[in-house]
């Protein structure tokens, strides 16, 4: 199946794309293996983290705080491993479009608004994906989590892991594509 992919910073003319490219898992795996231990211990983590993120920022090694983002990959991640094992892991993925139009307009939001990132960075992607590993979730269940982390509403970001992976779909639902299987680099798109 083709879908669209916008990469930044990270594409180099390979003719396939690596699942979990920036190694994310390994900045989520604290708060999984956590988890694994009991919800005490992953406060613990979160809190520890929220300081070791604020260190790293004043020190100029880092634009903005991960932390957050971290520990929800690592809730959505646990809840996947132990109550949806069969689903695409958001860690050890690609994400993709459905139309080059949406992966523009994602690029536009993710890279271009705020202004991270310049057009000769993102290079948006056509690629043939492996249809058995394709999986779509409403990102909006995501988005919502992260706005709950902010105030500490860490039920809340479990309860929306379960949205997502169970396949539900809000109000106003914001599709991704996740595929973890083979895929190939057809074209670069000029934009």
């Amino acid at each position: 199946m083709k879908l669209y992919h916008y990469s930044v910073d990270s594409y180099q003319d390979a003719k396939h794309l690596t699942n979990d490219y920036k190694n994310n898992y390994q900045f989520a795996e604290p708060f999984i293996l956590a988890l694994r231990e009991s919800r005490d211990v992953f406060d613990a983590v979160f809190y520890a983290a929220m300081y070791m993120s604020r260190e790293v920022k004043a020190l100029g090694l880092r634009k903005y705080e991960n932390y957050q983002k971290d520990a929800v990959e690592g809730i959505f991640e646990y809840v996947r491993e132990t109550e949806f094992p069969k689903d695409t892991s958001r860690l050890r993925c690609v994400y993709y479009c459905e139309t080059e139009k949406e992966a523009l307009a994602y690029a536009q939001e993710d890279c271009f608004s705020d202004g991270l990132f310049t057009k000769d960075q993102v290079v948006l992607l056509e690629v043939e994906v492996e249809d058995c590993s394709i999986r779509r979730y409403d990102q909006s269940y995501y988005n919502r989590a992260l706005e709950a982390i902010k105030s500490h509403k860490i039920d809340s970001v479990f309860a929306y892991a379960r949205a997502y992976y169970s396949g539900q779909r809000s109000e106003d639902p914001l599709i991704e594509v996740a595929a973890d299987g083979r895929n190939i680099v057809l074209r670069a798109i000029e934009y």
